[in-house]
């Protein structure tokens, strides 16, 4: 895989509206495998502020432990918009996110950035997509994430409702206010200007009521809470994503410890419905 510059992004964002092409992949279309590869990234520090002022980290030398997926961004849309696709991307749904920051990752140090797209992987509700993303520095790779995205079947059953998930007794809790502008000013900081997440006018042109928070925001937002508490060294910060935050709303992040650091669970600003889960770990 040949490293190239970032691609830009507006021209894609434009194929991704104007794509003509399935929801799912044809019945026997075989699998795929994309890759993307770009070298010499940096930071741009204004945007790196503003993205540390939208999710609530501090300031440091390091970058946060999700912003790497932010410089990958146009990697992704450059794999997600690719001809050779067999899906469109708007309405791939982001079920799963494990990142593993091995090492910190200075944020005036340069990195080169490897993603790759693979699938599909038949399920009952459509089919999985898998996304894996690298970020090496110095000869070494320093983080990764792997995500996973679902490509909905039409008319799939979403099946029964999933058993209520109790959180462990005890567990510690804080309450956010998120406004109706996160989605956009996430957006900015970002670069990932996904119209579900914009406002409730380009919102409801892909079947929801008002905009809804960026699934990575909230991720970000979790780990500038909960990471400080965690002993230095490599991490691992695994979430599942199960409802959308629809805006403005009211959440509560509680968190209680598991071996090697925190487990989380984001629900409603009532502690009911769950929007995200998972933990965030120290790596042995």
């Amino acid at each position: 895989m040949r490293a190239a510059p970032l691609p830009g992004t507006w021209s894609r964002y434009a194929r991704a509206l104007l794509s003509r092409k399935p929801r799912v992949a044809a019945p026997g279309q075989g699998g795929f495998t994309l890759e993307r590869c770009a070298a010499g990234i940096l930071a741009a520090p204004p945007r790196l502020a503003a993205y540390r002022a939208a999710c609530g980290f501090a300031a440091g030398p390091d970058l946060p432990v999700t912003y790497p997926h932010v410089l990958a961004w146009p990697l992704h849309l450059a794999l997600l918009t690719a001809p050779e696709l067999p899906v469109r991307a708007l309405g791939l749904v982001h079920l799963r996110n494990r990142i593993e920051a091995l090492r910190p990752l200075p944020a005036r140090e340069p990195v080169e950035l490897r993603a790759r797209l693979s699938g599909p992987r038949e399920t009952a509700r459509g089919q999985e997509l898998d996304l894996l993303t690298e970020a090496w520095a110095g000869g070494e790779l320093a983080w990764r994430e792997q995500a996973v995205l679902l490509a909905r079947r039409p008319g799939a059953s979403r099946g029964p409702p999933a058993p209520a998930e109790a959180d462990p007794g005890g567990a510690a809790e804080r309450r956010w206010e998120v406004p109706a502008g996160t989605g956009r000013r996430y957006a900015r900081a970002s670069g990932d200007f996904n119209p579900i997440h914009l406002s409730a006018l380009t919102a409801r042109a892909f079947g929801f009521e008002r905009a809804i928070a960026h699934g990575m925001w909230s991720l970000a937002r979790i780990a500038a809470e909960l990471g400080p508490a965690l002993a230095a060294g490599p991490v691992r910060l695994d979430a599942g994503f199960k409802a959308p935050v629809l805006l403005p709303a009211a959440v509560t992040l509680r968190h209680w410890p598991v071996a090697d650091g925190l487990g989380f669970a984001l629900r409603d600003g009532a502690g009911g419905r769950l929007h995200a889960s998972g933990a965030f770990t120290t790596l042995a």
